[in-house]
């Protein structure tokens, strides 16, 4: 998405930085964040189910990932289909790909910037939804994860006193 924003922005480069200052963010924290998750599910597994466990745990990311994309991909499309002025022909309202290449056939680059304004627009509202997903996600856990007991001191705050090993 940031390369497809960066390569087409046509909002200006204000806009490029503003969407691809949030996206970069997120890619990085999804990077961090993805494999001490795997490890973790996959560490919780015997040994001889650890084939079967990466395997659901691959098909689960995969799927996920595909609902993800539609579900996200559903408001971009949309507001960025709301946003195409009426010069536009129709299928310059498919994508910002396919406006760039009815502009160059056409020869209107000038009005070319629309096309732009709109899909960083959609992925303004696309970002917004990840952010209120992510807020309510990071609420479940808190409220629905197990607590933990810590290993440190005593309920009292005072560690145990470690045996003398010279008697």
């Amino acid at each position: 998405m940031t390369l497809t924003t960066l390569s087409y922005g046509s909002g200006g480069p204000r806009a490029r930085c503003w969407t691809s200052s949030r996206l970069a963010p997120a890619g990085l924290g999804f990077g961090f964040a993805m494999v001490p998750a795997m490890t973790a599910a996959l560490d919780t597994l015997p040994p001889d189910r650890a084939g079967s466990g990466s395997g659901i745990l691959m098909t689960v990311r995969q799927v996920g990932s595909a609902v993800g994309i539609a579900l996200l991909g559903s408001p971009l499309a949309g507001v960025y289909a709301d946003g195409p002025p009426a010069w536009a022909p129709h299928a310059a309202g498919d994508s910002v790909v396919a406006a760039h290449i009815v502009s160059a056939k056409t020869g209107d680059l000038p009005r070319l910037p629309a096309a732009g304004s709109s899909y960083v627009r959609g992925m303004g509202v696309v970002l917004l939804v990840c952010c209120a997903a992510a807020a309510v996600t990071a609420l479940l856990a808190a409220a629905l994860l197990p607590k933990t007991e810590s290993a440190g001191p005593a309920p009292g705050g005072v560690a145990p006193a470690a045996p003398d090993a010279g008697q």
